[in-house]
């Protein structure tokens, strides 16, 4: 029990609604029958089940944020006084 609660503890919004959108299409596959649902349901359930989404990473989930690490570093410009170009 332990472990579905630790499971689930990372999940957000998109990660539930992809499941709920899955399960409902799953449902709508076995009441009409038509594959298009399925492979919905399949695509959106496993893709949260998985925690894959956007490819690429463009939205990828639970990112950890290090703002304290500094990439670049800014000087300041200032630039020479020509007195012969007045």
């Amino acid at each position: 029990m332990e472990a579905i609660k630790k499971y689930f503890s990372g999940w957000d919004f998109g990660r539930v609604f992809r499941l709920i959108l899955g399960v409902a299409l799953g449902v709508a596959y076995f009441t009409t029958g038509e594959q298009l649902y399925l492979i919905g349901a399949v695509v959106l359930a496993g893709m949260a089940l998985l925690n894959v989404s956007c490819p690429g990473g463009a939205c990828t989930t639970n990112v950890p944020k290090d703002d304290d690490k500094q990439v670049m570093t800014f000087d300041e410009y200032e630039p020479k006084k020509d007195k012969t170009n007045v």
